[in-house]
């Protein structure tokens, strides 16, 4: 998916460099390739489609670069048109599947961008923010120190107590307070590397910041609301130090413009899914060469049950209602009618003897 991206950028580049002079074209001439130019305006228009264009058009020497390699994708392009290049069937095929890939994707660009607008109407706490500074004053646990000591490391570094880093940062907050500038003091005194460079400045930041808070600063968030701009407070105990902030805004709404990119980033995922859900439920998808198996596999089922049955015709006169009887239940049905034939012939055997005897007997009688 990230290369099919890739490609999407380098064709709206391309797109781009071939559109030159249309109403893109506006403000100062950067650069003209036999009569066709390049302007400030196309440069926006391509950091505004491209992101990561647009951060490098920031400082002149990316700028340079994109310029330098719009120049090269226009002399090209201009060669393959006088060559016929673009007229080849192949070519006009792929500009196609690039233009159709264009216009699927700006699509979920304008569905992303409804959501992260509704997102952002529907959630203004995140985006009521405040900007405040701190000093931190990092402390070290017992087992920490005793390691540090036993380190045979040249340059150890130093290492305070909690009870060294709160005495350091109660000086610090009697310095400041006396009229010490806090930016000054946080460059010389804080602990945090991330702040400490830009006079402790943690940038804008809302009461639910998890960029801060799961540096374990939340502690600090929950002062910074009770404060008013320009007021200092502390120390205050994290776990990893003690601080100092101040209150360099107030409670501000964040512009959508602001906070845009940022929720794009967090609703880009569902916005999209959401989209093709919504759009597959109402189309009709059918893979031909899933549908050929499907057939063949139900035609296979159904002569297997024909099979059966005429295999089964004629061997079984039952009534209806009764269960055919299986070959072994038939040889034991078979056994017992002998043997109860058998028992009868014996039996009607002795009746006749016994007839004959009776006979005998009464002739005896009479003579």
């Amino acid at each position: 998916m990230r290369r099919l991206t890739a490609l999407i950028a380098v064709t709206i580049a391309i797109s781009f460099i071939s559109s030159c002079g249309s109403s893109t074209s506006s403000g100062k001439v950067l650069v003209d390739i036999n009569g066709n130019k390049i302007t400030e305006g196309d440069l926006e228009f391509l950091g505004e489609i491209n992101p990561r264009i647009k951060a490098q058009i920031s400082n002149p020497a990316g700028k340079k670069r994109i310029l330098d390699n719009l120049v090269d994708q226009e002399i090209l392009y201009q060669e393959a048109v006088k060559e016929g290049i673009n007229r080849d069937p192949k070519v006009k095929a792929k500009v196609d599947l690039y233009r159709r890939v264009i216009i699927a994707q700006s699509l979920v660009e304008d569905q992303i961008e409804k959501s992260a607008k509704k997102y952002y109407e529907e959630h203004p706490a995140d985006f009521s923010k405040i900007k405040l500074s701190q000093i931190m004053i990092k402390f070290a646990s017992p087992e920490e120190i005793k390691k540090a000591k036993k380190s045979k490391a040249k340059k150890k570094k130093k290492l305070h107590t909690e009870k060294q880093a709160l005495e350091i940062i109660t000086q610090l907050k009697e310095k400041i307070d006396k009229g010490e500038d806090f930016a000054k003091a946080a460059r010389e005194n804080s602990g945090d590397i991330a702040t400490k460079s830009r006079g402790g400045d943690l940038g804008l930041t809302s009461k639910d910041d998890k960029r801060l808070i799961n540096r374990g600063l939340a502690p600090l968030l929950d002062k910074a609301f009770t404060m008013k701009v320009g007021e200092v407070s502390g120390p205050i105990k994290t776990a990893k130090g003690y601080h100092l902030i101040k209150l360099t805004r107030g409670v501000e709404p964040e512009s959508f413009e602001e906070a845009k990119q940022g929720i794009i980033f967090k609703v880009r995922g569902d916005a999209k899914n959401d989209l093709l859900a919504r759009l597959k439920k109402d189309a009709t998808i059918v893979y031909p060469e899933q549908e050929k198996k499907k057939a063949a596999k139900k035609d296979k089922k159904e002569k297997g049950k024909g099979k059966g049955k005429e295999k089964g015709a004629g061997k079984h006169d039952h009534k209806k209602g009764e269960k055919p009887e299986h070959h072994g239940q038939k040889m034991k049905k078979e056994k017992i009618e002998e043997k109860i034939n058998i028992k009868e012939m014996i039996k009607g055997d002795k009746v006749k003897i016994k007839e004959k005897i009776k006979i005998k007997e009464e002739a005896k009688k009479t003579k």
